[in-house]
């Protein structure tokens, strides 16, 4: 394991991102905070406190990238071959983040590791000024730093394999599994992780009770091996085989403007929003936390989503308006603020965002939300500013799809 020379201080594109084992591109921001809630304890009698007791750690990851298509959310929800997406998808995955950092001179030598965070949330922003962009805010009960990397590796079960009872954690070179401590997190487990894929059901098990680690011979003991079974195996290492080299993607486009992702409108068909402005779409999964007695490890149950959002367009015409407040108003001429709630909770009024290629026009990702509500309306108005509206709505019934086409 290399030892990084003297390190005055270290920008961002020193350290790379992984999501479930998958490269994080066209990453713009990745906000890791941690906090392990302490109380101090105080008894009668004593004019000192007692001692400090402290409780499950409490994690959260805040990832931003430029939206350009969907293969984040294969990497989120472990579907790697999906083309469409619902938000269960999102609400019951499981997220491995890994981030190895560098040195200035371009070793590797530490690596943050965080098991099983969950999604709490999903936005999305399109502005005229700016490119379009998704953020997906995590939660998680654990973060490890080690001093060395965090690596993964996939195998599939042979018939030998389960003739013998056991495989072999595929490693190259001088990879080894290195133990954790006793009372952290892992508890002493050499692997971080164990998952097995069996026809499509994902099961994460846990040294000990599901399987037996021999550090010896890097051999997985266990029970019931199945040809055409594919695990995957996370473990913190000293030396790694091949030498870290990313690869980013050349086939996603940089960035995509405002003027490749329209938002548009309709009842039984869709209108673009005219002279639109800027768009935010909102999803809040509910995750709720659960802890369990004899365990640091913390469960999350997700609940009903809520969706919200709000878009702004230039002020001119009232063809707007007549989208928010008639099913079919062409020839109105009068828009109550209390019709556009009316509209939405007695119809089906959709709304969709569609990012397109700056290429070929293509559609790289479409959000559609079946049902959306508009709750609030204003136009605010400053000097030398432009007039505009702005509107605010949320998702009668929680639905929402993302596509590739």
């Amino acid at each position: 394991m290399p030892t990084p020379a003297f390190i005055s201080a270290l920008k961002s594109d020193r350290c790379i991102h992984y999501l479930n084992n998958t490269l994080l591109n066209r990453a713009q921001a990745m906000d890791i905070s941690a906090n392990v809630p302490s109380d101090l304890v105080d008894e009668l009698g004593n004019a000192n406190h007692t001692g400090v007791v402290s409780a499950p750690a409490e994690v959260s990851l805040t990832v931003s990238v430029f939206d350009t298509g969907i293969d984040l959310c294969r990497s989120m929800t472990g579907k790697t071959a999906a083309t469409s997406f619902v938000l269960s998808d999102f609400s019951n995955a499981q997220v491995d983040y890994v981030g190895i950092v560098r040195d200035n001179t371009g070793s590797f030598y530490r690596s943050v590791y965080v098991k099983n965070a969950c999604i709490g949330s999903i936005n999305y922003s399109y502005d005229t000024a700016g490119n379009a962009a998704e953020s997906y805010g995590l939660a998680g009960d654990n973060l490890t730093v080690f001093d060395g990397y965090v690596l993964t590796k996939t195998y599939i079960i042979t018939l030998t394999d389960v003739t013998n009872g056991y495989f072999t954690v595929p490693t190259i070179g001088a990879e080894a599994p290195i133990q954790t401590k006793s009372g952290s997190y892992f508890n002493g487990a050499y692997l971080l992780r164990v998952t097995k894929n069996a026809s499509g059901v994902i099961t994460n098990l846990s040294e000990g009770s599901d399987y037996t680690y021999t550090a010896a011979t890097k051999r997985i003991t266990v029970s019931g091996l199945l040809a055409e079974q594919t695990w995957t195996i996370v473990f913190y290492s000293a030396q790694v085989g091949t030498a870290i080299a990313p690869v980013f993607s050349t086939a996603l486009p940089a960035a995509v403007r405002g003027e490749f992702t329209p938002v548009s409108l309709g009842i039984s068909s869709k209108t673009l929003i005219p002279r639109l402005q800027s768009a935010r779409i909102s999803v809040n999964l509910a995750q709720s936390k659960v802890p369990q007695v004899g365990t640091s490890q913390i469960l999350y149950a997700p609940g009903v989503p809520s969706i919200s959002g709000n878009f702004s367009a230039l002020v001119n015409d009232f063809s707007l308006r007549k989208l928010l407040t008639y099913t079919s108003g062409s020839t109105e001429t009068q828009f109550g603020i209390e019709q556009m709630p009316a509209l939405g909770a007695q119809n089906n009024l959709g709304l969709e965002a569609v990012i397109k290629s700056p290429v070929n026009n293509s559609v790289l990702k479409r959000i559609t939300i079946p049902d959306i509500v508009v709750t609030a309306g204003g136009m605010p108005t400053t000097v030398n500013g432009t007039l505009a509206e702005s509107f605010s709505w949320t998702g009668k019934t929680g639905a929402l799809t993302i596509a590739n086409s």
